[in-house]
């Protein structure tokens, strides 16, 4: 079983937990680091032979061009996260489109193959958000890794599927789904293996559960940000709570990567041949 890695390429001032305070008009002006901690996420996939799937904001391609085509040249995969990080709630079916169509415009000129896979900024395909499938499937998305099967105050669908499966259906083809990885806990989906869960959870937990995802034979769908690596970005005043959830455990976020990479074997969406489910296990 091949487990999934993969990287959401954003700035540091790009999260959710920031809309307001760095509007756009704004971001050419502030200090970027985007290349900076995605040049570490490239150097160890390159030290570890490991191949990934690359979800690039398409505003961040545009200014740094050079990431994407080191990505392509080391055999990665390129997805799009779309071009501005807008939640998909937060825009019209047609804000929806401009913006994906953008950011595929962008990628399909640096990248060798077209680009096939999206992944919403916060993983905002929800069920409110199910009209933006076929709009995806029309600009030519096949895969999406946007559904998070838990309960969570900004996105989740709880009760979705939690193995791959054809989240629209087309008379040519569809959309297959590859959700953020859960393990049951009593009548709970726990998240397992990526971002703020991977940075908050100790170290032997995300273990204990990625084991256990092995043993029920679940693909481990690993994500990360590259301001999550960067121990040097910007910090902004934020309260207790949320200054918790943002920023601890980023000094320790690599070597944790290097030890799950050490013990699973990971590799992108592309390389990884997963099975389609049509039925909820």
């Amino acid at each position: 079983m091949k487990n999934i890695l993969s990287f959401d390429i954003e700035e540091w001032f790009h999260p959710e937990m920031f809309a307001g305070r760095f509007p756009n008009t704004e971001w050419e002006n502030l200090e970027s680091r985007v290349k900076i901690s995605t040049e570490i996420i490239l150097n160890f996939l390159s030290r570890k032979n490991l191949k990934a799937t690359f979800f690039f904001l398409g505003w961040v391609a545009e200014r740094y061009p050079e990431l994407v085509t080191w990505a392509v040249r080391d055999g990665h995969e390129i997805a799009t996260h779309g071009y501005a990080h807008i939640m998909v709630n937060k825009m019209s079916p047609e804000e929806f489109r401009l913006d994906l169509r953008k950011s595929i415009q962008v990628l399909n000129e640096l990248s060798d193959k077209p680009v096939v896979g999206f992944r919403a900024p916060t993983f905002s395909i929800t069920k409110k958000t199910m009209w933006a499938l076929p709009i995806m499937y029309e600009e030519g998305i096949r895969f999406d890794s946007s559904v998070f099967p838990i309960h969570h105050d900004r996105y989740g669908i709880p009760d979705a599927p939690r193995h791959p499966y054809q989240i629209f259906e087309a008379a040519d083809g569809g959309v297959v789904e590859y959700p953020m990885t859960t393990v049951r806990y009593g009548n709970y989906n726990l998240p397992v293996g990526g971002g703020g869960y991977f940075r908050l959870y100790p170290l032997q937990m995300s273990l204990t559960l990625m084991k256990r995802c092995e043993k029920e034979g679940r693909p481990i769908m690993y994500y990360a940000h590259p301001w999550e690596f960067d121990v040097d970005q910007p910090k902004v005043d934020l309260g207790f709570p949320a200054k918790l959830r943002h920023y601890m455990g980023i000094s320790k976020f690599l070597h944790r990567l290097d030890v799950i990479t050490d013990r699973f074997p990971f590799t992108s969406f592309e390389h990884a041949g997963l099975q389609v489910q049509q039925q909820a296990a």
